[in-house]
């Protein structure tokens, strides 16, 4: 079968396709600075920004996953009206198109590919450290509420056990 080396026909028209990538490739580097700003906000201790932050990232995760529903279906719209399996991939998708749509498909998939890595990579490194920022302020209060309930002994689990509320007071008078 032989390529074809105009635009793709108008039966297989890609532009749907090529247009949630494209969409896609732009909320992705939208979130990539979000979790860069949220690392940020995480070595200021900036707690108000990285909630504020998380909010607008879980708004873009939800428009990024409904893209690629429409991504996904778009796709296999595509390959089946080019003849091939409905779970074809895109460089499958992209060997059956014209030159210009094929080039297209395959900027934006080399585009897409790595910002999708980054995007986990930074995300990876940005919840590792708020899960180790949780942990010492976890221990931190433990440490207060003990020294405040007197019990200073530890538990089975190596933590300490919290026995009882002592009431302690000064009598400022005397």
């Amino acid at each position: 079968m032989q390529r074809p080396t105009s635009p793709s026909s108008p039966r297989a028209n890609p532009e749907k396709l090529l247009a949630a990538l494209e969409t896609s490739r732009a909320h992705y580097t939208q979130l990539l600075a979000l979790i860069r700003s949220r690392r940020d906000a995480i070595r200021a201790a900036d707690f108000q920004r990285f909630s504020q932050l998380s909010d607008g990232e879980s708004r873009l995760l939800a428009m990024i996953a409904e893209l690629d529903r429409a991504r996904t279906d778009e796709a296999r719209s595509v390959a089946t009206r080019l003849a091939l399996p409905a779970d074809a991939s895109l460089s499958d998708i992209g060997a059956r198109l014209g030159d210009v749509d094929r080039a297209r498909l395959d900027v934006v998939r080399s585009e897409l590919r790595p910002l999708i890595e980054e995007v986990r990579r930074e995300s990876g490194i940005v919840r590792q450290a708020a899960e180790r920022l949780s942990a010492h302020m976890a221990g931190i209060l433990q440490s207060v509420h003990s020294a405040l309930a007197h019990a200073n002994v530890y538990s089975r689990g190596g933590r300490i056990a919290v026995g009882a509320n002592v009431i302690s007071s000064l009598d400022i008078r005397s």
